[in-house]
């Protein structure tokens, strides 16, 4: 439905039922910072189910770079908004609601002050995902789908909750 297969969404769904790890999927990522001027200063290569795909990412000139590739935070919003229109995609097909077309936008406020060492600002506000769909069904119907979407969403559900996380580093020879 509306180019989301649910044939395998409910094989994992009763596979789920039985074994919780059966619909999780980990990832590991690893990506090489550029010391030459003339290159991007980011990038790293990314493995899908049909492929692998190097991504690059370069900081605008105010924040040293020069704006040769989106910046990293560029991919993490976009990931957001994928994620987010993924997920509202997903659960319309799964409630029986069909999409004849769907657009989604983002909008969000980055301060940089906190990066730049200028004080302690908060760096992101105004974080909004907009989904226009064109649908025979129900305004209702929309909302319950936009509810499902908010509870269901990765994206969503990581802006709400923190996220366990480690750093570290260390002086390789």
């Amino acid at each position: 439905m509306h180019n989301v297969r649910l044939n395998p969404i409910q094989s994992k769904v009763e596979e789920a039922h039985q074994n919780p790890t059966a619909a999780s999927l980990d990832f590991s990522f690893e990506g090489t910072w550029h010391t030459e001027k003339d290159n991007v200063q980011f990038s790293g290569d990314v493995a899908f189910p049909q492929g692998e795909l190097t991504l690059s990412a370069d900081f605008p000139p105010f924040l040293g770079g020069e704006g040769r590739a989106p910046s990293a935070l560029t991919y993490c919003f976009f990931g957001a908004l994928s994620c987010y229109g993924s997920t509202f995609a997903t659960q319309a097909a799964m409630a029986g609601v069909k999409l004849d077309a769907m657009t989604i936008s983002l909008d969000l406020g980055v301060d940089f002050r906190a990066a730049l060492g200028v004080g302690d600002f908060p760096p992101i506000f105004g974080f909004q995902n907009m989904v226009k769909v064109k649908s025979d069904a129900s305004d209702d119907d929309i909302q319950k789908v936009k509810q499902l979407t908010d509870e269901r969403c990765p994206a969503i559900w990581a802006m709400n909750n923190p996220v366990p996380h480690t750093t570290a580093a260390e002086k390789i020879n």
